[in-house]
């Protein structure tokens, strides 16, 4: 399961506003007229420019628009499209995110989860651990729950990436997924193939292999400001563990459209 109090409607829309507000508008000084400068060989000493300190703070977000919401190939939102704000703070090498699912058919949000992240690289890894809490209003019968879990990726020609999560509240297990990636570039953006697979152990009582991903991801910038990423993704299952019988997960498409933008 994925994926919390709040209003939730003001908070998709706030997070959409975010993401698509205007940066200021530069406004022009008007720069006095030269004068001549002094003969050469009698002029002062030019300052070096200041440079602008880097911040360590940064803000992102995101919306996507997928045609369902699948979570290692189970379908949580009935073959319905939903709509997926995020929002992200970083502080040196911390970061809070905040996730939301947002069912159109039903016009309610779902789920919300809040994660909180520490990330760092050394040579061609990368690292992040975190934890999440995830809140489902408006699901009969769902608990919120709790997660700790740690990913890792390495730069190469595949790009493999591993991550597992500990549910320690409602799910009581682990779900983990494990991916390879490559990526091609164009003139006019970047292509991703990729693929995953999926592994439950005891994660709401069930352990297995739930489902395995091969998607396609064109990434566009947009005036260096935001980036577009449509994807397509087939999730093919088979019969194994406890997904056989009812709880086999069915094979799937999924076709997502997302919008992020830095600030």
């Amino acid at each position: 399961m994925e994926p919390h109090r709040m209003p939730y409607h003001f908070a998709c829309c706030a997070l959409a506003l975010l993401i698509w507000a205007p940066p200021a508008l530069a406004t022009t000084t008007p720069q006095p007229a030269q004068t001549p400068g002094p003969p050469p060989g009698q002029g002062t000493v030019l300052e070096p420019p200041e440079t602008k300190p880097i911040s360590p703070f940064s803000a992102s977000g995101s919306f996507s628009f997928a045609s369902r919401y699948l979570f290692q190939g189970i379908d949580y939102s009935n073959a319905k499209p939903v709509f997926n704000p995020e929002a992200d703070l970083t502080a040196g090498p911390l970061k809070a995110k905040l996730w939301i699912n947002h069912d159109l058919d039903l016009g309610v949000s779902n789920e919300f989860d809040l994660s909180v992240l520490h990330e760092w690289t050394a040579k061609k890894f990368s690292f992040a651990t975190g934890y999440t809490h995830l809140w489902y209003p408006h699901r009969e019968g769902w608990d919120p729950s709790q997660e700790l879990y740690m990913e890792t990726s390495r730069e190469g020609v595949l790009n493999p990436t591993l991550s597992v999560h500990y549910d320690f509240g409602a799910g009581m297990g682990t779900y983990s997924t494990f991916g390879l990636s490559r990526s091609i570039e164009r003139r006019g953006g970047t292509f991703s193939l990729g693929a995953n697979i999926f592994y439950q152990d005891h994660y709401y009582g069930l352990s297995g292999f739930p489902s395995s991903e091969w998607n396609v991801h064109f990434e566009k910038s947009v005036k260096k400001t935001a980036t577009i990423t449509p994807s397509v993704s087939r999730f093919v299952t088979w019969s194994n563990g406890d997904f056989r019988d009812e709880n086999a997960v069915k094979s799937s498409w999924l076709f997502s459209f997302q919008v992020a933008r830095d600030f």
